[in-house]
């Protein structure tokens, strides 16, 4: 008996001192994983209330991955499950965590210094949060780290330098965030395996580090949208594996380095809006074989597109816009199989219309704006770009009508034939492309008048502006039909007839009605009333008569009215006072009596007051 009591209290004893018992490291992570948990305020699936439990394994927790041998967290994914809150510190207590994800959610807050413990963590992905602060100076201990992914979050501060220390790294991507500062000059003496850096759309500054070119393995460099300074190094062009270069959106100067142009895996270069000066390599392509995009518009660029650019065959988008570009177009630029989009506009570029360039049956958009072409337009374009939706010719010397071919063009959305010479009627058929969204013709001699079935033509239509013409005849009964409507411009042709009185009836999308400079007459429908986005009504020189509806006073976002030179009568209507928004009021050279109305002085937008040459009386209010 004394020895089955012995026992008893043997076993008792050792019961008692097992509750003293410390956590195991298993229970560390339990109790890391609750910390993270009550850190969440909002979580719209439900998915850590009813799942991550105490008193079940953890292990088998969603978005929890353990290891096989030590049962401990290896992975954290709760990317894209809603969850807002901030991050626990305790986090930084996983420590055999390789992964964390916890991208396309809702945290706020700063990220924790404490996950700079993670020792084993090769993957750390937190973007497209609300995460503010600075990216912590720990950040350096992670000695395994291969892939570090914070976009789209408002971080601000410094990168910190010891980041780019870690041998480790692959793939660093901190784009859209506020970021300030400069990289280090040394950024890639130690990242030997680097293959993507990504700090775009930041505020970094200063130069761009020669020692790039020590990155041998990067393939995706994107700096674009900061304030970096200075010149390109000529040594990206030792980047034998750079396929992707984004330096767009800088304040960088100096030539382009040629050399760049010996990377025979770049696809992508582009280093639009920036203050970059010199020629194109004569070479351009010939060791650039693959290049897909080559964007370097708004920049002091000069000299002439070099012949060897069709070397290029995979050339998709190719835009000089906006430099001093000159010359002829290249007639081997017809032989660019690849290339959908080219925009050469607002250069120095002279010759004829280059028809070698329609060549290329792929083409969607074209733009050779502002430059000085001359010549006429090419009849056959049509049959060779069924999949052409964009072209802008305006602001040249191009001569002669529009091709009646042009109608083939099926699928076209925007045609800009502004400011040239051309002439004659448009051809009746290119009013059946039904898809056409913009057609500006303005500062031309076109003649002729337009279908009255216009907006059944055109129903997708947005844009129609032929002000400064020789059209005539009657404003197409079918314009109330242009739901789309954006902008209607007429102005200085030799329109007559009244407008139609429906004619705000169901565009309440127009936001300009400039139909001045005409022979119009009748009333002002008041309809137009009904337009809630109008900004310009411009009915100035025509020989409109009646009052002024006074439903243009309901128009909230009204900023200039423009009626001088009519034969309007009556009063002004003190419903015009009730505009927030109005600027400008130009009322002269009219019939209008009666008093001012005192409610227009109480526009405190207004800005330009014209009542001249009218048959108003009465007394002016006090200036204050």
């Amino acid at each position: 008996m004394i020895t089955i009591i012995l026992l008893f209290l043997a076993g008792h004893s050792w019961f008692g001192a097992s509750a003293n018992i410390p956590f195991t490291s298993g229970s560390t992570d339990e109790v890391a994983l609750l910390a993270f948990k009550a850190k969440i305020t909002r979580d719209p699936y439900n998915i850590l209330e009813t799942n991550w439990k105490e008193g079940t394994s953890f292990c088998n927790w969603i978005g929890v991955t353990c290891g096989h041998k030590h049962r401990r967290v290896t992975a954290l994914n709760l990317s894209s499950t809603g969850l807002k809150g901030t991050i626990a510190k305790e986090v930084g207590d996983l420590s055999f965590l390789v992964s964390l994800d916890i991208s396309n959610n809702y945290f706020q807050g700063y990220i924790p210094e404490q996950l700079g413990n993670l020792k084993r963590l090769r993957g750390l992905y937190m973007q497209l949060n609300e995460l503010s602060g600075q990216i912590p100076q720990t950040f350096g201990f992670l000695t395994r780290i291969q892939e570090l992914v914070l976009y789209n979050n408002s971080l601000t501060g410094p990168i910190p330098p010891a980041i780019f220390n870690l041998s480790s790294f692959q793939v660093i991507d901190l784009m859209y965030n506020f970021l300030e500062g400069t990289l280090p000059t040394d950024i890639c003496n130690n990242l030997p395996n680097m293959e993507s850096l990504n700090v775009s759309h930041n505020q970094l500054g200063g130069q761009i580090p020669s020692s790039f070119s020590r990155c041998s393995e990067i393939k995706f460099l994107a700096l674009s949208h900061n304030e970096f300074t200075g010149s390109i190094p000529g040594t990206f062009g030792n980047l034998s594996k750079l396929e992707q270069l984004y330096l767009g959106y800088n304040n960088l100067t100096g030539e382009l380095p040629k050399a760049i142009f010996n990377i025979s895996a770049l696809r992508i270069l582009t280093a639009q809006f920036n203050n970059i000066s010199g020629s194109l390599p004569h070479d351009i392509c010939k060791q650039t074989p693959h290049l897909e995009d080559l964007l370097l518009f708004v920049n002091l660029l000069d000299g002439q597109i070099p012949s060897s650019i069709s070397y290029c065959q995979s050339l998709q988008q190719f835009s000089l816009a906006y430099n001093n570009i000159s010359g002829s177009i290249p007639a081997e630029l017809g032989n660019m199989s690849a290339l959908q989009y080219l925009y050469l506009g607002a250069n120095n570029l002279t010759g004829e219309f280059p028809f070698n360039t329609f060549n290329v049956s792929s083409l969607r958009a074209i733009d050779l704006a502002e430059n000085r072409f001359s010549g006429s337009l090419p009849k056959d374009v049509c049959f060779r770009h069924p999949n052409l939706g964009y072209i802008s010719l305006s602001d040249n010397n191009f001569t002669g009508g529009v091709p009646a071919e042009f109608w083939n063009l099926t699928g076209l959305q925007h045609l800009d034939l502004s400011n040239n010479n051309l002439t004659g009627e448009v051809p009746f058929n290119l009013f059946n492309l039904s898809l056409l969204e913009d057609f500006e013709a303005m500062g031309n001699k076109f003649s002729g008048s337009l279908p009255q079935d216009l907006c059944f033509r055109f129903p997708k239509l947005r844009t129609f502006a032929i002000e400064r013409n020789q059209f005539h005849g009657q404003i197409p009964s079918s314009i109330s039909q242009c739901t789309s409507l954006d902008t209607l411009d007429l102005a200085s042709n030799n329109f007559i007839g009244t407008v139609p009185g429906d004619v705000g009836k169901n565009m309440s999308m127009l936001r300009n009605l400039v139909i001045c400079y005409n022979n119009f007459a009748g009333v002002i429908p008041p309809s137009i009333g009904n337009m809630s986005r109008l900004l310009i009504l411009c009915l100035t020189s025509n020989r409109f008569s009646g009052k002024i509806p006074p439903e243009l006073g309901q128009l909230p976002r009204l900023e200039g009215v423009f009626i001088e030179g009519n034969q309007i009568t009556g009063r002004i209507p003190p419903e015009l006072g009730q505009s927030s928004s109005l600027g400008r009021l130009f009322f002269r050279s009219n019939n209008l009596t009666g008093e001012i109305p005192p409610s227009i002085f109480n526009i405190s937008t207004l800005r330009e007051l014209h009542l001249s040459g009218n048959q108003l009386s009465g007394n002016l209010p006090p200036i204050t």
